[in-house]
């Protein structure tokens, strides 16, 4: 479980190749904006919420996943449009 940060970037970096092309390739994907991801990412921090009260650690991880792949989506719909990307919001 202690994963090197070099270990941890390869993997950060695997999430975002993988959504660059889901982004270029899955009409689903490509059509996403903000407002359409919107209420998704609701509903994923609300299972996030009850991961956490559950105390239970594997839906916890699943969630965090699934609520960073939201983060990284609209870093990429901004990146797009050349408003940020993802070093940007890292850095905020």
């Amino acid at each position: 479980m202690n994963h090197s940060i070099k270990e941890k970037a390869e993997s950060l970096a695997r999430v975002i190749a993988t959504l660059d092309i889901l982004r270029e390739k899955c009409p689903w994907d490509k059509k996403q904006t903000n407002e359409s991801l919107r209420p998704n990412t609701i509903e994923e921090v609300y299972e996030l919420c009850d991961a956490l009260l559950s105390d239970n650690n594997e839906n916890i991880k699943k969630e965090l996943g699934d609520v960073l792949l939201h983060v990284l989506f609209y870093s990429k719909i901004a990146s797009e449009k050349n408003i940020f990307d993802i070093a940007d919001v890292a850095e905020a």
